[in-house]
């Protein structure tokens, strides 16, 4: 099966971006993020359901880093931190592009 182009996906795939996936693929485009801190841009407590969404549905490489950490209680952790890949980076910029309404441009003078 031929890889459909970015621009082609992206443009199929407007109509299913909800915000909580824009905001995630705007933060991955700044840099890596911390489960934690993606739960609160996503604005919902079950930030690896939209990451999922992101990689299953939008088609975004995204790599889960584990990392080890001991929380307060001196446990033992692994936290993940996601990183949005090189590869899907003009897929990403793409489809938060395509999520945006429709302005007029200046050109459109829709006033009559």
């Amino acid at each position: 099966m031929k890889k459909e182009a970015p621009a082609a996906t992206a443009k199929r795939l407007r109509k299913y971006i909800t915000p909580r996936h824009r905001r995630l693929i705007v933060a991955l485009l700044i840099g890596p993020l911390p489960r934690e801190t993606a739960d609160r841009v996503a604005g919902a407590s079950n930030s690896p359901h939209y990451i999922r969404d992101l990689r299953d549905k939008f088609h975004l490489n995204i790599y889960t880093e584990r990392v080890e950490r001991i929380d307060r209680d001196g446990h033992s952790t692994r936290p993940g931190i996601y990183h949005l890949q090189a590869d899907s980076r003009e897929l990403a910029e793409l489809l938060i592009s395509s999520a945006l309404p429709d302005w007029p441009t200046p050109d459109d003078d829709t006033r009559g």
